[in-house]
């Protein structure tokens, strides 16, 4: 994962994905009203902190983890005006902290990189103290377009393989490009209960993601329907995009 994000330009990533930002933002805010604890947050993969505008100011201390030093420094030029939020170099499935430092985790746009989620589960269990929090991201295998997809492909057995679905090109495999996978949700939450989660609310993200609505559709009317219907459209893992919040027990 290092040498990818070294060289390439995530920031430029989001130019043009304000919809998708807005969302996850969203319902971070939604997630972090069902957490008390706000002493330490670690935010693993963060990246050059995208998200950190919206944890820093609630928790004192908070730690964004990437592979990537390229976009650490960037990070830590966007954060300078948060004196809590720090950076460091590490990265999954074996981090090198020690147990029990953080009362909330977050896993964001991470686990589509990650074929097999057993071990990074366990390795963020341990390292939350007793009681902590993980918000948890997937790309979600079985959202609504895909599953008219199947249908329309007289795949009938789709939603109920729990495996992961390969996004990559056979081109961009056979160079061994970084993974990427979209999870079902049900195979996620399955192994967040096998690494000793419990899982506490679930919210169905970006779910206007669609090039046709973002033209004929105002932004502001897409991100208002977004925050009334996450939780609603979470039951039925809707959106392209799974935020799952999950303790440890």
């Amino acid at each position: 994962m290092a040498a990818f994000y070294d060289s390439y330009d995530y920031l430029s990533y989001w130019q043009g994905r304000d919809y998708e930002d807005n969302c996850e933002r969203i319902a971070l805010e939604q997630l972090f009203k069902k957490i008390d604890r706000r002493d330490s947050l670690i935010d693993v993969g963060g990246g050059f902190g995208r998200l950190a505008r919206v944890y820093a100011p609630l928790f004192q201390k908070c730690l964004v983890l990437d592979p990537a030093e390229k976009n650490l420094r960037i990070g830590k030029e966007r954060t300078k005006n948060f004196p809590n939020v720090s950076f460091i170099k590490d990265s999954l499935p074996k981090l090198s902290l020690e147990d029990s430092l953080f009362s909330v985790a977050l896993m964001i746009r991470v686990s589509h990189h990650l074929p097999d989620l057993s071990q990074p589960l366990k390795e963020i269990y341990r390292l939350l103290k007793k009681d902590g929090y993980l918000v948890l991201e997937v790309a979600n295998k079985i959202h609504f377009l895909a599953r008219i997809r199947a249908i329309l492909k007289l795949n009938f057995s789709f939603t109920r393989n729990l495996e992961p679905i390969e996004r990559r090109s056979q081109e961009n495999i056979q160079q061994k490009a970084i993974a990427f996978l979209n999870h079902h949700p049900k195979k996620v939450i399955s192994e967040l209960k096998n690494s000793g989660f419990t899982v506490k609310e679930i919210l169905s993200v970006s779910n206007f993601r669609s090039s046709i609505l973002k033209k004929i559709i105002p932004q502001k009317v897409l991100v208002s329907w977004e925050r009334v219907l996450q939780k609603l459209l979470g039951r039925f893992f809707f959106g392209p995009s799974i935020f799952i919040l999950a303790k440890k027990e």
